[in-house]
């Protein structure tokens, strides 16, 4: 399938949206007074996350399912684990490495708290902990974990969704929105913060579909074509920022669909400015700027420390907070050159080797 260039971009802009606001929030310890996030309720990029790979998964998989079945089911799985446990694995061993010698050299662990021995470990390489199975050492990861849940239940809400019996499609859209709306009306000012394994799921299943539910409906080409139209596009991203501004996480959440499905119908400006080689290439490195961040914070921390022991003020606090953002960037850059793909590559060909080698036998 052909890329959607201008959707990477957005992925990888809300990957570091993500970045920013736990940066922000590391500033924050060392800031007497309260400075605003760089990215307010940047979690919210998560949900983001949730939307887009519903999206993804029908635009590429959705027809080997009509075609196959079942049978496309097993494929899609590997596919799916191909290209998401062999960087988490990495960053599970790599963090194991950083906090014993964080404890060698200073007594404390500085990466991740408690572990039981091995269930924590087996859970984490397998990405298991954001359905609350051990502890998680790299909080991040529980988002990817809980779609990986998606995943797994991929065919049933293919049948759903794309039912031709309007009432299955209708019920799959009220549970979307319902599960969304219990989160919300359990928080203040609705909001969509929670990350538990319950409350993540949730929001997981509730964006993954309506996701799902954008691309069946830009299926049809007169809604793409309005949706899709320069100024149609512009004025969804301006309205999602502005919701962002305003900080009321259900209707930011519930923005973002419609985003998704303009940007992926645009073939205008909007989709050329997004598509900008700088943007893409941050939409290429996200999945591992997204894991490897957490683990730089404690680093800033130590660098921060030792060379202005004093509080920051708040510009100073700004700043680091934006200046360890961007310091990520480089190393999410090496992770994902020499860990990310070229394991994603390796492992896809002794897969279609695999395949091949079986359709000859």
């Amino acid at each position: 399938m052909k890329e959607i260039k201008a959707l990477t971009s957005l992925r990888g802009i809300a990957a570091l949206a993500v970045v920013m606001q736990h940066f922000s929030r590391t500033a924050q310890d060392h800031c007497p007074s309260v400075i605003p996030s760089l990215v307010p309720h940047g979690y919210l990029a998560v949900d983001f996350f949730f939307v887009l790979s519903g999206y993804i998964m029908c635009y590429t998989y959705l027809s080997k399912f009509k075609q196959g079945g079942w049978s496309a089911y097993g494929p899609f799985l590997q596919r799916r684990a191909i290209r998401l446990l062999p960087l988490n694995a990495f960053i599970t061993l790599a963090l194991l490495l950083a906090g014993w010698l964080s404890i060698g050299a200073t007594g404390t662990n500085m990466f991740f708290g408690e572990l039981r021995y091995p269930i924590d470990i087996v859970t984490n390489l397998l990405m298991l902990q954001g359905l609350g199975l051990g502890h998680n050492m790299n909080a991040p990861s529980w988002s990817v974990s809980a779609e990986l849940m998606a995943y797994v239940t991929f065919p049933l809400l293919i049948y759903a969704v794309f039912s031709r019996r309007r009432v299955v499609v209708g019920l799959a859209l009220l549970a979307a929105l319902a599960l969304l709306l219990k989160i919300a009306l359990a928080s203040p000012r609705l909001g969509l913060a929670a990350d538990d394994p319950v409350g993540g799921a949730m929001r997981c299943f509730s964006e993954f579909t309506l996701g799902m539910l954008v691309y069946r409906w830009t299926g049809d080409q007169s809604w793409a074509q309005r949706l899709g139209g320069d100024r149609v596009t512009a004025a969804l991203l301006a309205a999602s920022v502005l919701l962002l501004l305003l900080r009321i996480d259900l209707f930011i959440a519930l923005s973002f669909p419609l985003v998704v499905g303009a940007v992926s119908c645009n073939r205008g400006r909007v989709a050329t400015l997004l598509s900008h080689p700088a943007l893409h290439l941050l939409g290429q490195i996200s999945y591992s700027l997204y894991l490897i961040h957490n683990a730089f914070r404690p680093i800033a921390t130590l660098i921060l420390v030792t060379l202005h022991p004093a509080p920051l003020n708040m510009a100073g606090a700004l700043l680091f907070a934006f200046v360890a953002s961007l310091a990520v960037l480089p190393f999410a850059w090496l992770t994902y050159r020499w860990i990310e793909q070229p394991s994603r590559t390796f492992l896809q060909r002794r897969l279609f080797a695999r395949a091949s080698s079986s359709g000859t036998a």
